[in-house]
C-alpha cells in the first residue's frame, strides 16, 4: 500500500509543478501589460520631465549642459509667471465655489424631484456636459461676437448698449468662469445627488419630523454626511480649473493684455511657442507637486470624514 501511494506522489509531483509553473507564467501576463502601460505612459514622462528640469536644452528638447535650479528661477523671476499665477488663482477660486455652489443647488433640486418630472430642463441641464469643451467654447464666443453676437442683440434689445465682454480683462476672466460653471456644474451635481441619495428615507424622514422648516438638522446632520462627496467634488473641481485650457485657444489666446493667461496656456507656450523646455519642465514639475498634494489632502479628508451607516 506504501509503495503505490509513493508512486502516486511521484507521479503528480511533475502535474503540480506544471500547474504552478503555468499559474505563475498566467499572473506575469495578467500584470505584464498594466505595468507596462504605467511604466511608458507615466513613469517614463515623469521621469524625463523632472531630469530635464533640471538641464538647459535645445529647440529639439536635447539636453545641453546641466542648469541646476535655473530653470526654476528663471520662472518665479518671470514678472509674466506671477501674474499668471494669479490669473489661475482668481479663476479657479471663482470657478470652483460656483460650481460646487451652483452643483449643490442642483442636488437638491433633482433630489426633491422638482424637475425630475420636465425631461427638456434635464436635456438643458446635462448637455453641457457630454459636450466638449472646445466645442462649448466655440458657441460661447459665437454668442459674445461684439454687436452681432445673442448677447449684445439681447442687451441692445433691452436698451442696456452692447460689451465687448472679451475686449477687457476681468470680463474677460468672467466668461471663463461663467462657461466652466456652466459646464462643469450639472456634472458634479450627479456626485452630490449621489451622495443624497445614499441617505435612507428613514433619516429624512426624521429630520422632518424633529425640525420642519429643515435648516438647522440639514447643517447638523446632512451636511457632515456629505462632507466627504463635497471635499472629491471640490478637489474634481480644482483639477479641472487648472487645467483650464481650451477656452484660452478658442476665445481669448491669453488677451486681452495676458488677462486670461492661465497656467496650462502659458506651460504650452513656453513649451511649443517659446521653446524653453527647461522652464517649462520645471513648471511641469511644479504642477505635478501641487496638484498630488491637494489629492493627498482630499484622500485625508474622505478617509477621516466618511461616514459609515450601521
Amino acid at each position: 500500500m506504501s509503495t503505490t501511494a509513493t508512486t502516486l506522489t511521484a507521479a503528480a509531483a511533475p502535474l503540480r509543478a506544471r500547474r504552478s509553473l503555468l499559474a505563475w507564467c498566467l499572473r506575469y501576463a495578467l500584470v505584464l501589460p498594466p505595468a507596462a502601460v504605467v511604466v511608458i505612459f507615466v513613469a517614463w514622462p515623469l521621469w524625463v520631465t523632472l531630469y530635464h528640469s533640471f538641464f538647459q536644452l535645445d529647440a529639439r528638447g536635447h539636453a545641453v549642459a546641466f542648469a541646476g535650479s535655473k530653470n526654476y528661477q528663471a520662472l518665479f523671476a518671470s514678472p509674466l509667471f506671477h501674474q499668471v499665477l494669479w490669473n489661475t488663482a482668481v479663476y479657479s477660486v471663482l470657478a470652483v465655489v460656483l460650481c460646487v455652489s451652483i452643483a449643490f443647488g442642483l442636488s437638491l433640486l433633482l433630489y426633491g424631484r422638482v424637475a425630475a418630472s420636465s425631461r427638456a430642463l434635464l436635456v438643458a441641464l446635462f448637455s453641457p456636459t457630454v459636450m466638449p469643451m472646445i466645442a462649448a467654447a466655440n458657441i460661447w464666443l459665437y454668442f459674445l461676437i461684439p454687436q452681432f453676437g445673442m448677447v449684445d442683440q439681447l442687451l441692445r434689445w433691452a436698451g442696456l448698449g452692447h460689451e465687448n465682454w472679451l475686449g477687457h480683462p476681468g470680463t474677460a476672466l468672467l466668461v471663463m468662469v461663467m462657461l466652466f460653471v456652466w459646464k462643469y456644474a450639472p456634472y458634479f451635481a450627479l456626485f452630490l445627488l449621489a451622495g443624497l441619495q445614499a441617505i435612507p428615507p428613514d433619516v429624512w424622514e426624521a429630520l422632518r419630523t424633529e425640525d420642519p422648516y429643515g435648516w438647522a438638522s440639514f447643517r447638523r446632520v446632512i451636511l457632515p454626511i456629505l462632507r466627504p462627496m463635497l471635499a472629491f467634488v471640490t478637489t474634481m473641481a480644482v483639477l479641472y480649473a487648472v487645467e483650464t485650457v481650451d477656452p484660452v485657444f478658442a476665445m481669448t489666446q491669453g488677451g486681452p493684455n495676458n488677462g486670461t493667461n492661465l497656467v496650462m496656456f502659458y506651460l504650452y507656450n513656453l513649451g511649443f511657442n517659446y521653446y524653453s523646455w527647461g522652464p517649462a519642465a520645471a513648471l511641469s514639475v511644479l504642477l505635478m507637486i501641487g496638484l498630488s498634494t491637494l489629492s493627498g489632502l482630499s484622500l485625508i479628508v474622505l478617509e477621516r470624514r466618511a461616514f459609515h451607516w450601521q
